[in-house]
């Protein structure tokens, strides 16, 4: 298999996930023994729709790893799953793990935020951008290596 392929198609798959995590539920804030639900937002709702924008500019610079800026657009991607890291990890992750600072604590004593499907999602999103990058990087640099008159290992 073409690792340009490969890196593509995790790349993709990067994007999507990043896709459905804005839309996927980030946190969800409970009160009480029967863990009754007060609050909940999404990954769009929570930081803006960041990674909708990370996620296009991903399948772009996709696009264009394809047809031939190989090295750049791996690079780019290396610095789109960063960013979609730091946002899950900065931003996102913090808002599930409060308890004493949310708002539902002044009235309810037992109130405690955790995770939804996003978080996972973001940082597994991130994650395969990045290797994705990676990935490109190397076929490039792999087939760069390649003396003329040879192939180039698939």
């Amino acid at each position: 298999m073409n690792l340009r392929r490969l890196a593509a198609g995790l790349s993709i798959v990067g994007a999507v996930l990043l896709v459905a995590a804005e839309f996927s539920t980030v946190f969800e804030v409970t009160v009480g023994s029967l863990e009754v639900v007060k609050r909940d937002a999404t990954g769009g709702e929570n930081h803006g729709y960041a990674l909708l924008v990370v996620a296009v500019f991903g399948v772009v610079l996709t696009m264009l790893g394809l047809r031939g800026a190989g090295r750049a657009a791996g690079l780019g991607l290396i610095v789109l799953g960063l960013v979609a890291l730091v946002v899950a990890l900065a931003v996102d992750l913090p808002d599930t793990r409060g308890s004493g600072r949310l708002p539902e604590s002044l009235a309810y004593e037992d109130a405690r935020a955790r995770a939804g499907a996003a978080l996972g999602l973001e940082i597994a999103g991130g994650a395969l951008l990045l290797a994705a990058g990676a990935l490109l990087a190397v076929a490039v640099g792999a087939r760069a290596s390649v003396s003329p008159g040879t192939r180039a290992p698939a």
